[in-house]
């Protein structure tokens, strides 16, 4: 499961890291959940916002409080509850919405 459109997803990090338009990527056409940790000093909140409208509609941005960028090490828990929970949804729903948790 991880292995399928890492192209698309290479394309998206490096994208992120080195300013380039997000509107000039392909857009990943399956369900996609974004985790943030809303004190990440790495990768700048906004970029979280960027690459979920970049996506329109396929994805959910759940941002994590009291956390930063090694958000799965920082609060593991509401990381497995949101990655759960997304996966137990039906492909419509899954990529509806952002969440602060």
């Amino acid at each position: 499961m991880g292995s399928v459109h890492i192209q698309e997803k290479t394309e998206l990090l490096y994208a992120l890291i080195n300013g380039r338009q997000l509107s000039t990527l392909p857009k990943l056409t399956q369900p996609t959940l974004i985790i943030w940790g809303e004190q990440d000093r790495v990768f700048p909140m906004e970029l979280a916002h960027r690459l979920n409208r970049h996506l329109e509609g396929n994805s959910r941005l759940v941002v994590i409080k009291n956390a930063g960028h090694a958000v799965n090490l920082e609060k593991p828990k509401k990381v497995c509850k949101n990655v759960i929970e997304f996966f137990k949804e039906p492909v419509a729903e899954a990529a509806k919405g952002d969440y602060k948790v």
